[in-house]
């Protein structure tokens, strides 16, 4: 994680600003990216996350909201990465290309990197979010996974960490928009707490293989750049045998 990595960053997703600064608000306000918080720490300081606090009210809000958005949420993970290209170029970049390639390279399995891929994939993903959201620790792993999978691309796109955080923000308000959402007080709540839970894990996920990736990169490098023990021998008896041929040792 990057300095102050014992801050969550995500409370101001669980809690929109809005005019009364009061997290029971059901509006929905972009937040500021620079607002981090200890989202995952509770009262004493002991680890305690997003999902685990959550109410089985809230639980079972989430489950029917979901359920609610069938046949919607296609369109709506649309709508969020279509407005995430437009928060971040760099996203949109990084859609074209994949697009372009998937053109030219017609082989199986398919990369699954395009606009396209990406809003079947986390449709697929929120629905094995909400089928396990009460085994915290497969919810975890499968998050952390998504997220680990897209490190290679802080190298290779310029993908920067804080992309996610930009995704959390436009969930929150697209997916908080609907009726489904806003039928209960519980499920805006709800759903601010999971994909505040959601990007902290995306994040973390990233950040932990991308510094990963960068080590064993700087391995193999220095691996390459040096030669081994008996190569260096050969080389240091080559010099001296050449030094020795030009100038005799009395």
């Amino acid at each position: 994680m990057d300095s102050g990595s014992g801050f969550r960053r995500t409370q101001s997703l669980r809690y929109p600003k809005s005019a009364t600064n009061s997290p029971n608000s059901l509006g929905v306000r972009r937040m500021r990216p620079s607002f981090r918080s200890r989202s995952s720490k509770g009262a004493r300081g002991e680890t305690s996350t997003a999902l685990a606090r959550m109410t089985p009210q809230q639980r079972q809000a989430l489950v029917s909201s979901w359920r609610g958005l069938r046949g919607q949420t296609g369109p709506l993970m649309r709508k969020i990465f279509t407005e995430l290209e437009i928060v971040s170029p760099k996203v949109k970049d990084i859609f074209y290309k994949a697009a372009l390639v998937e053109c030219f390279v017609q082989k199986e399995p398919k990369r699954g990197a395009t606009m396209d891929d990406h809003i079947k994939l986390t449709v697929s993903f929120f629905d094995d979010i909400i089928a396990n959201i009460e085994n915290e620790a497969e919810v975890i792993n499968m998050i952390k996974h998504v997220g680990q999978q897209h490190a290679i691309l802080q190298q290779s796109c310029a993908f920067r960490s804080d992309i996610w955080e930009s995704v959390g923000e436009i969930a929150v308000e697209k997916i908080c928009m609907t009726d489904s959402v806003q039928k209960t007080r519980e499920a805006a709540r709800a759903w601010r707490s999971l994909i505040a839970f959601v990007t902290d894990e995306l994040r973390c996920g990233f950040e932990g293989e991308a510094k990963a990736f960068s080590r064993r990169n700087s391995a193999e490098q220095i691996a390459e750049e040096s030669p081994d023990s008996d190569d260096m021998i050969r080389k240091l008896q080559k010099m001296r045998l050449d030094y020795t041929s030009t100038v005799p040792m009395g």
